[in-house]
């Protein structure tokens, strides 16, 4: 493991916070690095300097972590750190606690005033796609199109549950299905669409109490005498289900 003293200074005060020692290079004309507010996707395994034990890794979990850079989501020596990377550079920052968790530590894993070492790799960035709650209704529509695309997309790569998961997102965006309220006129096609394409993708998969549940937001929108498809799927479903009532 590279020692404290190597690497260079990437802290904004130049003060020796947090050293970096590229690992790989980023490839030929990678993006980067990362601007503040944007959402960075990366790999990172941490182990402390003291004794090399590992107390953290999306590496074993074999799941990317996201964080807003520059918000104070994570520690100053990740925010700095990244802040100095491009897309697909590994690097080792050597995190001093100040940088890291200070004082106070991170119990039981991290000690108190423990230098760290992040084993890192910037996968990617992307400017962070607002709240629904702060999005505008034209954004919220745009917004269920888009994942009604992708959706489909998934479909026809017969990946059934992603698809359906998509779906049903893309439903979440084009109303909110509160209790008492009904789904505006211009709305409804896009709104039931996507839920008869999830009822679709749970027939798929042979998950009839879900392909029920979709078809029943269609026909609730629709009324049972006007989407044929809809009924029909929730027929099979039920059918399926050795429910014939």
């Amino acid at each position: 493991m590279s020692s404290e003293n190597s690497g260079v200074d990437v802290t904004v005060a130049q003060d020796g916070g947090i050293l970096k020692k590229i690992l790989q290079e980023a490839p030929p004309n990678a993006a980067g690095p990362p601007p503040n507010g944007y959402e960075v996707t990366a790999h990172y395994t941490g182990t402390l300097a003291s004794d090399g034990s590992k107390f953290d890794s999306s590496v074993d979990r074999n799941k990317p972590f996201k964080f807003t850079i520059g918000t104070g989501q994570v520690i100053r020596g990740w925010d700095e750190g990244f802040a100095s990377m491009k897309v697909g550079e590994k690097a080792l920052l050597v995190i001093r606690s100040d940088y890291g968790y200070g004082k106070n530590g991170s119990p039981p894993k991290i000690p108190a005033d423990a230098t760290l070492h992040f084993e890192v790799e910037l996968l990617g960035f992307n400017e962070k796609q607002k709240e629904k709650w702060e999005m505008s209704p034209k954004e919220k529509i745009e917004q269920s199109k888009k994942l009604k695309t992708e959706g489909t997309s998934l479909f026809m790569a017969k990946r059934f549950d992603e698809a359906a998961a998509q779906y049903e997102e893309a439903a979440s965006y084009t109303f909110d299905d509160e209790k008492g309220e009904e789904v505006p006129d211009d709305d409804k096609e896009l709104y039931t669409s996507c839920w008869s394409n999830a009822a679709m993708c749970y027939l798929k998969t042979s998950d009839w109490a879900d392909a029920i549940r979709s078809s029943d937001k269609v026909l609730d929108v629709d009324g049972y005498d006007q989407n044929t498809k809809a009924l029909y799927r929730r027929g099979l479903a039920k059918l399926n289900m050795g429910d014939l009532k």
